[in-house]
């Protein structure tokens, strides 16, 4: 009897793990992060925003084409080493795959932000690394 329990001990003490929540933290200002949301919900075949607020950096929404419309909810929080993503989805069943497309489409937009960055300018009295043969 002990041993069939101590098995099924061990199996859930390593499938919490998995059964976390990740983070969504991002190592970017927030001012860059609320940008790619707002790109992120900018898409009308995908999103209908319902209220949104730059100065406190939050916003409620609609998922287009569920079959329930639930408001789901999105805000930034300042965090030491950079930005904080609360969201708040309703879930229907295990798999939710609307907040798996979201963080999707804020990685996406994230990527993006940070491509358009024009490169760092040289530092005068700093020497630009050259291919080796050059110089």
């Amino acid at each position: 009897m002990k041993k069939p329990c101590l098995a099924v001990l061990l199996l859930l003490a390593t499938s919490v793990p998995a059964l976390a929540k990740p983070k969504d933290d991002y190592p970017v200002p927030c001012n860059i992060l609320w940008t790619a949301v707002r790109n992120t919900l900018s898409n009308p075949s995908n999103y209908s925003i319902l209220g949104i607020s730059d100065s406190s950096q939050n916003a409620a929404f609609k998922i287009v084409g569920s079959l329930v419309p639930y408001t789901d909810r999105v805000a930034l929080m300042t965090r030491d080493s950079g930005c904080s993503l609360k969201l708040a989805f309703i879930e229907v069943g295990s798999d939710n795959a609307d907040l798996r497309e979201f963080r999707k489409g804020v990685t996406k937009s994230l990527a993006k932000i940070e491509a358009a960055k024009p490169p760092m300018a040289p530092v005068p009295g700093v020497p630009v690394n050259t291919a080796p043969g050059q110089q």
